[in-house]
Parts: C-alpha cells; structure tokens; sequence
C-alpha cells in the first residue's frame, strides 16, 4: 500500500525505515527532522520508505492514518514522498530494509531507525561527502543521547567477553574492564579530523552507495535483528571505505537488547552467534 502516488524522477537520495510498533510522534520527530534537512541539502523531494513489520492491522491502519494527516498538514511545502508498506509477515530489520530500497531509485540510500532525529545539515554533508570522496561506500554520523552525550555508535570487531560486558555486566565490572570497552567502542583512537575509518558502523543511521548495496546482496537475511549492520559493515568494507563524519549528527533515542527483554536478548544472541560463526570468533580483547 502506497500512501502517495510516485512522481517520475531519479533522486540523489531515498530513505527507508523499518516500523515495529514504533511511536508515532517519535516517527513525526523523525520525519520533520528529515524534511528540515532536505531544504538544506536543497533536495527538493526524498522518498521515504516505510516498512510495517508489525503485522497488526491495528497499528497498520494508525500508520495509515497519520501518514495522509502528516502528507496533508505539509501539502503545500512538503519535500518528503512516503510510501508505506506492509508485507504479511516479519522477515527481520535487514529483509524489511532489503524490500524497501526494492522500491526506490538513486545513488545513495540512507538506512534509518524510527527512533532517530537528523541535524539540519546532516543530509547535506553526507551527500556532499559521498559526491567528493567516491572510495566511501558507507557513512556514518556521530550520534549523541537526548541528553547529549555522544552515543558512541561506531565500533570496532568485538569479542565475546566485550558484548558480555556491555550487556549484563554491572557497573563495577565495566569500570573495571573499561579498557577493553574502551577499544570495542573506539573512544582510544584519534578522531581528530572530520572522517576517520571505521570498522562497524551502526544500522540505526548509515548512507551507502546504491550500486555497492546491491553488489554485496544488501543485509543478510538469516539475521532476523542485531548484527546484520555489522556484517554489511564488514562486506562493504571489501568495496571500499567504510567512514563515520564527526560533523553529521543525529540523535538516537534507542540502543540497549538487554533493556527490550528476554525475546531482544535472544535475537542479541542469535545475531552474534551467526556473525562470529561467519567473520570469525573473538573470545576475549
């Protein structure tokens, strides 16, 4: 189901989301921040793509509702093209994300959660970056709390006993072992520049090229949710440059299996059992 009628047009950007149960006013949030963003970018449409996999018609016909409220309260000075789909069944975060940039066109896709907010200039940045430096084939941005403390969302390779500790170790623990957080989270390494390399970069805000996206077959469909960003990481990486740019921000307002409950703690685990079976296993570092 299509909540606008697609106008003929290659874009330099597309947009998907993937909506499970997500607030509504988090996804206005959202959505405002993105529009704000494309009139600095000078962008005068982005199609947006959501994805429904919530499977519950109720919330399916709510998001229904407030996209043609939302379409209709910016009609006269609306830069964003939603469309909304809704398949039958919930195949995981990469396959909805998989399905989306299906129904797109342009050369860069940026790949969003629902629960985050774009800096103003974010969109212009990223798509300047990307024009100028053509060996990057993702981009990341720095991300900060709603509180403004910096949310660390770029990695490097992680171990067992690190995901250990950032999930279910207490504090005295990790003060203990903060060294090794430390390296995993990449708050030893320089970032004096506007770029820097990165290994892992976060599913939560990533643009990539379209034509690279393809190529490497786009996120692993056999992870359902966690650690399907850090695998396209990785294959992107064989591609070309995988960069966070400290100078794009957003706000993340998400983050944490641990705090979701046991069902996110064993999708956390069946994530990370099939991304170390596939790039190898780290116990400790």
């Amino acid at each position: 189901m299509l909540s606008h009628i697609r106008q003929e047009y290659s874009p330099d950007l597309a947009v998907s989301l993937v909506l499970h149960f997500s607030p509504l006013d988090q996804l206005q949030a959202l959505l405002d921040s993105i529009s704000r963003a494309a009139v600095e970018a000078e962008l005068s449409c982005v199609e947006v793509i959501c994805v429904d996999h919530s499977c519950d018609a109720d919330y399916a016909a709510r998001c229904k509702n407030f996209f043609e409220a939302y379409g209709a309260e910016t009609d006269s000075e609306n830069n964003l093209q939603i469309s909304l789909l809704t398949p039958d069944t919930n195949r995981g975060y990469g396959a909805g994300h998989n399905l989306a940039i299906t129904e797109v066109e342009g050369q860069f896709h940026l790949i969003l959660n629902p629960d985050v907010e774009l800096a103003p200039d974010a969109l212009k940045l990223a798509l300047d970056t990307l024009k100028k430096q053509h060996d990057i084939a993702l981009l990341a941005p720095q991300g900060f709390s709603p509180s403004g403390e910096p949310d660390l969302l770029a990695k490097a390779y992680p171990s067992v006993w690190v995901l250990g500790l950032r999930s279910l170790a207490p504090n005295w623990v990790k003060t203990r072992w903060g060294g090794a957080l430390a390296r995993y989270e990449m708050r030893d390494l320089p970032n004096e520049t506007a770029l820097r390399p990165i290994m892992l970069a976060s599913g939560c805000c990533m643009w990539v090229r379209r034509a690279l996206f393809e190529d490497v077959g786009g996120f692993d469909e056999s992870f359902f949710l966690y650690f399907e960003d850090y695998d396209l990481s990785l294959k992107l990486a064989a591609q070309g440059a995988v960069m966070e740019h400290r100078d794009i921000r957003i706000v993340h307002h998400g983050g944490g299996a641990s705090r979701k409950g046991f069902r996110h703690i064993l999708w956390f685990i069946g994530g990370a059992s099939r991304f170390f079976n596939h790039w190898g296993w780290r116990w400790f570092g």
